[in-house]
């Protein structure tokens, strides 16, 4: 053999292990979510997910039209119409704190989507508007435990599945909470799925503000949330409460506390205005009530009602 037939082979056979090294590298840095995509197939339901239509001189946009622009993480919020001056509201608690926040506004039916897509007076803070379904407007969706309203957050599950299936790490926040800091800068990076308590001394885990990795693990999860929502539960919340005490796959958990991430019940339970209480809180939810009004009359009285009078 000559000498450069010997020095061509060890060329080769050193590119070809540092091709193999190279390789095994990269499959112990990857740790992006993202790579989930192209693991997970989508499986959408178009009865949720309808394609992008058309009607009159109106063009309304669906998650599946926008999933792919997106950057993550997501932070997602639901909204029908009679939830829509509470979003409002939302969105300026998100805008006085000067977040810079990758929202998806998701809306139930045409009116909302379309006020929203004209823009809200006051906010200057950039949002993207979706539409699922084409109904009208349903006061009965704002009414707990009706059939519209049990329908409607049942499917927000649906959604997150989706942003799960297509590699974006997501934030949901309810409609009827207001943020008074950053909620990310509480989140462990380590977590994969962080989730408030609802009050102090038990555990009822609320999933108004929940936050989720794209990853297997939580993918899993949350095929398990879907599989146990029929069987008469109301709602999400109890299905997930039960999915979460016999979960025992390697997820890492965060529970947020609740005098920091305050819930209705532990907000109304108080005395100390918010703006005193030790520590400051992060959200108030303005859960534990019924009704869009008592939820509007708690924010107000509390002066969390950031919607600026015109």
């Amino acid at each position: 053999m000559t000498k450069d037939n010997q020095k061509g082979r060890r060329v080769m056979f050193a590119l070809f292990l540092l091709s193999g090294i190279s390789l095994m590298v990269l499959h112990l840095l990857d740790h992006s979510p993202i790579q989930i995509a192209s693991q997970v197939s989508p499986k959408l339901d178009f009865r949720y997910y309808p394609s992008s239509h058309r009607i009159g001189n109106g063009s309304f946009l669906t998650l599946p039209d926008v999933v792919s622009s997106l950057e993550s993480p997501v932070v997602m919020l639901t909204v029908n119409y009679g939830f829509l001056e509470l979003l409002h509201n939302l969105l300026f608690s998100i805008q006085r704190l000067r977040l810079h926040m990758n929202l998806v506004i998701i809306c139930e039916e045409k009116s909302s989507y379309k006020e929203l897509s004209i823009g809200v007076h006051g906010i200057v803070i950039p949002y993207l508007v979706v539409l699922t379904h084409l109904n009208e407007s349903d006061r009965n969706a704002t009414i707990y435990g009706s059939v519209k309203y049990l329908d409607i957050v049942r499917r927000r599950v649906t959604y997150l599945k989706l942003f799960i299936e297509n590699g974006f790490d997501v934030l949901y926040i309810d409609a009827d909470i207001v943020l008074l800091g950053d909620p990310f800068r509480h989140f462990k990076e380590e977590a994969d799925l962080i989730v408030a308590n609802e009050y102090e001394g038990g555990i009822n885990y609320c999933t108004g503000f929940l936050f989720l990795r794209a990853k297997w693990e939580v993918h899993a999860f949350l095929d398990d949330w879907v599989k146990a929502l029929p069987g008469g539960i109301k709602g999400n919340q109890r299905p997930f409460n039960k999915v979460m005490r016999r979960d025992e796959r390697n997820i890492t958990k965060q529970f947020l506390p609740a005098d920091v991430f305050v819930s209705g019940r532990t907000f109304r339970n108080s005395t100390t205005p918010w703006r005193k209480r030790k520590p400051q809180p992060i959200l108030v939810h303005a859960n534990w009530l019924l009704g869009r009004e008592n939820k509007t009359d708690m924010l107000k009285r509390a002066g969390l009602w950031f919607i600026p009078k015109r």
